[in-house]
C-alpha cells in the first residue's frame, strides 16, 4: 500500500478536474483531444478570392466573409506574385462551376436578362406624378412618372442594388423636384433616407418646379421677403446640384411660380443660372406663371428662351 506521504504527481492526470466555483460533487470533464486542437478552417487562397464571381459573394457565409477580408488584408499589406488561376474544361461553362447550387433562378440568368425583366415591373407613367421617397438631402419628397413596385426591392441585396439605378434611370422615369421656398415646414419632417450616389447619379430625366409664393397683387411681398426667399430657392438649387452629382441629365423641365410683379428678369436669371451645374442636354419650360397675362411689361417677365443657355452645348460652346 502507499503511504499518505505519497507524493500524488506520479499518479496518472486524469482529464476531470474539481471546478473551484463548482459544487463539490460535480465535476467539469474536458477532453485533452478537443482542447488541444484547434478548429480551424483553412484559410482560402487568394487566387481563389480574386475570381470569385459577384453572384457567389452573396451566398458566402459570415464567417467565410471575414476570413476572405482578413486573406485580402494580409495580400494588401504584404503582396506577392500571383499563379495563373486554372481555367475550366472548354467542355465544362464557366457559370456551371461557379455559381451556387442553391442560387435563385432569376440570379441565374444573365444580368442583360434580368434588367429586361426589372425594366417590365414598371407601370405606365402617370400623369400627375406619384410621390416618391423623400430623400435627406432634399427639402421634401420626389413624385415619379413610373413608381417603383417595393416588394421587388425587398426580394435581397442584390437585386436591390441592380434594379434601383435602372428604374431611376429608365428612358420613360422622369424624377420631379420641387424647390420651395417654404423650407421651414420641411424641416419639421425631414427624413432619414439617404440615396446613394451611384444611384442618384442614373437620373436621366429631371423636371424642377420653382415655388416663389401664390399671393396676389395686392398681397404680394415686400423687398425683404422677396430677397429672403429667393436666398432660400438658390440654397435649394445648390442641394439639387449636388444631390446630382455624377448625373448624366439627357432632359430638364423647368417650371416657375411666383406672385405678380415681384422679381425682376435680373433676379430671375440669377436663379437660373443656377441651375446650369446640372448639364442638362436638353432644357425646356414647362408651367410658367410669372404674374397677370395682360401684363407684358418687360420688368417682370419670363423670358423662357434663355432656358436654352442653360444646356450643355451652350455652356461649352462659351467655355464655361
Amino acid at each position: 500500500m502507499a503511504s499518505p506521504s505519497e507524493d500524488h504527481s506520479k499518479r496518472p492526470s486524469s482529464s476531470c478536474q474539481k471546478s473551484p466555483s463548482a459544487p463539490a460533487s460535480k465535476r467539469i470533464c474536458t477532453s485533452p483531444r478537443t482542447t488541444s486542437m484547434a478548429q480551424t478552417r483553412p484559410t482560402p487562397a487568394i487566387e481563389s478570392i480574386l475570381h470569385l464571381p459577384e453572384d457567389a459573394v452573396w451566398n458566402l457565409r459570415k464567417q467565410d466573409l471575414r476570413a476572405y477580408f482578413l486573406t485580402l488584408q494580409q495580400y494588401a499589406r504584404n503582396p506577392y506574385p500571383l499563379q495563373t488561376p486554372t481555367l475550366p474544361s472548354p467542355t465544362i461553362p464557366l457559370e456551371t462551376t461557379a455559381l451556387p447550387v442553391n442560387l435563385p433562378h432569376l440570379l441565374r440568368l444573365p444580368l442583360e436578362i434580368r434588367e429586361l425583366i426589372y425594366t417590365y415591373t414598371l407601370p405606365p407613367p402617370a400623369d400627375p406624378p406619384i410621390k416618391g421617397p423623400h430623400p435627406r438631402q432634399l427639402q421634401t419628397h420626389i413624385h415619379l412618372t413610373q413608381p417603383i413596385v417595393p416588394s421587388l426591392l425587398l426580394l435581397n441585396h442584390q437585386i436591390r442594388n441592380e434594379a434601383l439605378p435602372l428604374l431611376y434611370g429608365c428612358p420613360s422615369q422622369t424624377v420631379h423636384v420641387t424647390i420651395d421656398y417654404n423650407v421651414w415646414i420641411h424641416k419639421t419632417r425631414r427624413s432619414d433616407l439617404i440615396l446613394s450616389p451611384s444611384l442618384t447619379s442614373s437620373v436621366k430625366h429631371l423636371s424642377v418646379s420653382i415655388h416663389l409664393g401664390t399671393e396676389k397683387r395686392a398681397t404680394k411681398p415686400g423687398d425683404i421677403e422677396a430677397d429672403a426667399r429667393i436666398a432660400e430657392v438658390k440654397k435649394g438649387i445648390k442641394k439639387l446640384g449636388k444631390w446630382l452629382g455624377g448625373a448624366d441629365v439627357q432632359s430638364l423641365r423647368i417650371s416657375w411660380q411666383e406672385p405678380p410683379q415681384t422679381y425682376t428678369w435680373e433676379q430671375k436669371r440669377d436663379i437660373l443660372d443656377g441651375m446650369r451645374g446640372l448639364r442638362a442636354v436638353r432644357v425646356e419650360a414647362g408651367e410658367i406663371n410669372w404674374g397677370l397675362n395682360w401684363n407684358k411689361g418687360r420688368k417682370f417677365r419670363f423670358e423662357a428662351e434663355y432656358l436654352k443657355e442653360l444646356e450643355r452645348g451652350r455652356q461649352v460652346d462659351a467655355g464655361t
